[in-house]
């Protein structure tokens, strides 16, 4: 029995609503009863508007369900191109859940290998400029604070970011106007590096975490200089999730060279992990 304060669906009058329908924006309907009004082709029951797959996105626990869009069948450039794949952009975005979900299905499809016939790079590159490289990131930033509930999604996010900058750094136009845009670039790069090796280490795969936190290291040694913060954080980072003897012959002599950059009482915790 539900609380007399408690929203319920207005359709069947006893589940909790969950989906809001977009572009309306109206949450008003539980999961089942707006997957039968998707199905049927009905309107939202609040303003009339019809509610379709698009407008709905798909379920982040659903994936191939009977009724809606599987992400892993639907072409990447299609998904783009689909009317309001651009919203959350937009100045009235103020976290429609929908908007959200049809952003997470095409990075969902980003993180699916091997059923596409060119390369993700090819796909994300094919559909991603620069400025939609910024407004990925700000994507990023934004749902890691307050939508992500699966990690791995934010791996593959920061992956396929990391592999379109990459693309760009090898293959793309570069700016060599002015060598201050360059460096930006590059630290740009380099944190994106870091970024992905700290979440790698997060969901445990420390494999990919040193990879990408050797790359951040050696980067921000040679363009900051070898005791700078950041080249010390990768460093320090990548010694304490390595496992061979690198990382006790050289643990000690690194623990050092942060002390001096960070006070010793920034580090004494970590001291025991030598």
């Amino acid at each position: 029995m539900k609380g007399k304060d408690e929203v319920t669906c207005c359709v069947c009058m006893m589940n909790e609503p969950s989906a809001k329908i977009r572009p309306c924006g109206h949450t008003v309907t539980c999961r089942g009863c707006t997957e039968k009004l998707m199905k049927q082709g009905d309107p939202c029951p609040f303003c009339r508007k019809v509610v379709t797959g698009y407008e709905l996105g798909k379920w982040s626990s659903s994936t191939g369900a009977a009724g809606l869009w599987p992400a892993s069948l639907k072409n990447l450039s299609e998904l783009a191109s689909g009317e309001g794949f651009n919203d959350y952009f937009r100045d009235s975005f103020n976290g429609n859940e929908a908007t959200w979900r049809r952003w997470k299905e095409v990075l969902d499809v980003l993180g699916i290998e091997g059923r596409k016939r060119e390369s993700i790079e090819t796909q994300v590159l094919r559909i991603t400029n620069s400025k939609d490289l910024v407004k990925l990131r700000a994507l990023v930033e934004l749902c890691s604070k307050e939508f992500f509930d699966d990690q791995s999604l934010s791996v593959v996010t920061w992956r396929r970011i990391m592999e379109v900058l990459e693309a760009e750094k090898n293959g793309g136009e570069v700016n060599s106007k002015q060598d201050e845009e360059q460096i930006l670039r590059k630290l740009e790069i380099l944190d994106t590096c870091f970024a992905l090796g700290k979440a790698f280490n997060e969901v445990r795969d420390f494999e990919e975490a040193r990879r990408y936190l050797k790359r951040a290291k050696v980067g921000y040694e040679e363009q900051l200089g070898r005791d700078s913060e950041k080249a010390l954080d990768a460093s320090l980072l990548a010694a304490i999730i390595t496992s061979d003897d690198e990382r006790i012959e050289n643990f000690r002599d690194l623990l050092k060279r942060c002390e001096r950059a960070f006070g010793e009482e920034n580090v004494v915790t970590l001291a025991t992990l030598s």
